[in-house]
């Protein structure tokens, strides 16, 4: 699907978004390349690790308040 605008459509509003939406994608682009001296910056390879094993301990985390849950509304055999 694609949300262009014909030339001849577009408004002072749609400009001045298309402005402000160019201005802050450089301005995030920017941000996102400055390198502060000292500091490494991590490969993409050590944050998709990093990532992958925090959702892991979060799935963990979350399945065993689930099983905790479950076997508090069990009720006990004897």
């Amino acid at each position: 699907m694609s949300a262009a605008l014909h030339l001849t459509e577009v408004g002072p509003v749609e400009r001045t978004a298309h402005r402000i939406g160019l201005a802050l994608l450089r301005w995030s682009e920017s941000r996102a390349a400055r390198v502060h001296p000292g500091q490494r910056s991590a490969t993409v390879a050590e944050r998709t690790s990093a990532r992958l094993a925090h959702e892991e301990r979060d799935a963990l985390e979350a399945r065993h308040r689930h099983w905790d849950e479950l076997t508090a509304a069990t009720p006990r055999l004897r």
